[in-house]
């Protein structure tokens, strides 16, 4: 019997080992992987000099196709003073091509800086690729989403959506990600992380 529930702890250990390891995203309290990117406008944007003068609200995500991706963004730009009465900067992340990018930028006004990650380089090193099921793609291609058209991609992969405050030490200090693309992290909690770090 004891060999029996041992064996029972053992097996829940490792159960719980591999869905921690599966769970998306970086972990608060760790450094934030530096990074180059180019900007919708086709500009570098180095994380660590944005930080350097102020903490970064880094955000990724799915694409200007996603409806909710796009109420998230427009979210941040709706309180983006408040966001700046803290010193932050927004970084907006996804695969999306430049041009998309860009175009999303326009479409809703976004005052803040958006990167085309089209390689998917800055979701790998946030643990944050999710590649889109067969089945998933041929539903939006019926919603008329091309998600190919999107970023430039055949094989479907786009971010899990996620949000980091990044302090200036260049450290973690708030993360959210999770893969039900329908939870955010509301505006008044992120506000809350940079109020404290003024405090």
């Amino acid at each position: 019997m004891k060999k029996i529930i041992t064996f029972g702890l053992m097996m829940l250990f490792v159960a719980t080992s591999i869905v921690a390891q599966e769970e998306p995203g970086l972990k608060s309290g760790i450094q934030a992987p530096d990074f180059e990117a180019l900007s919708h406008q086709g500009d570098p944007v180095h994380l660590s000099h944005i930080y350097n003068e102020g903490p970064v609200v880094l955000v990724f995500y799915r694409g200007g196709w996603c409806m909710y991706c796009n109420r998230q963004l427009q979210a941040l730009q709706s309180r983006f003073d408040d966001f700046k009465s803290y010193g932050a900067s927004i970084v907006a992340v996804s695969v999306d091509l430049q041009e998309n990018a860009a175009k999303s930028v326009e479409e809703k006004e976004l005052e803040f800086t958006v990167i085309s990650d089209p390689e998917a380089h800055l979701l790998e090193l946030y643990n944050l690729v999710f590649q889109v099921p067969d089945d998933t793609v041929k539903q939006y291609e019926g919603y008329g989403i091309d998600l190919k058209a999107a970023s430039g991609r055949d094989d479907h992969i786009i971010s899990v959506p996620a949000t980091y405050v990044i302090d200036q030490s260049g450290q973690i200090v708030y993360a959210h990600a999770n893969r039900d693309y329908k939870i955010r992290p509301s505006l008044d909690e992120i506000l809350d992380v940079l109020k404290s770090l003024t405090e």
